[in-house]
C-alpha cells in the first residue's frame, strides 16, 4: 500500500510541475519573434516556429536528463527552465540585431555552446538532478 501511494505522489508531482509549465509557457513568456517582425507577422512566426523551438528545448534537455521512473518531474522542470532560457535567447539578441539571419546565426552558436555547456555540467553531476 505504501508504495502505490509513493508511486501516485511522484506522478501527481509531475502533473502539476507539466500544468504549471505548461502555464508560463503559454502565458507567461513573451512571443520571441516580437522584436524581428511585426505583431501580427510575430504570432504567425511563432505558431510555426514555436515547434522547432520546443523541439530545440526538449533536445537540450536531453542532454542531461536521463528518465527513470517516477522521476518525470525532473524532465518537465528541465524543459521549461531551456524553453525559458532559449525564449529569453532570442529576445536578447533580436534587442540588438534585427537581421534575421544574423539571429538565427548567433542563435544557433549559441544553442551549441549550451548544448555542450548543459552536458558537460549537468551530466557527470548526477546529484544535482
Amino acid at each position: 500500500m505504501a508504495k502505490r501511494y509513493i508511486y501516485y505522489k511522484k506522478e501527481n508531482l509531475y502533473a502539476i510541475v507539466a500544468c504549471i509549465s505548461y502555464f508560463i509557457r503559454e502565458y507567461l513568456l513573451p512571443n520571441p519573434f516580437s522584436n524581428l517582425f511585426e505583431p501580427g507577422i510575430a504570432e504567425l512566426v511563432n505558431y510555426i516556429l514555436g515547434g522547432a523551438l520546443i523541439f530545440l528545448a526538449y533536445v537540450l534537455t536531453g542532454t542531461w536528463y536521463v528518465s527513470r521512473k517516477g522521476e518525470y518531474w525532473k524532465g518537465s522542470l528541465g524543459f521549461l527552465i531551456n524553453f525559458s532560457i532559449l525564449t529569453c535567447l532570442i529576445l536578447l539578441i533580436s534587442d540588438f540585431i534585427t537581421n534575421i539571419y544574423w539571429v538565427s546565426g548567433i542563435f544557433l552558436l549559441l544553442y551549441i555552446i549550451l548544448c555542450c555547456a548543459e552536458y558537460i555540467l549537468l551530466n557527470k553531476n548526477k546529484y544535482i538532478f
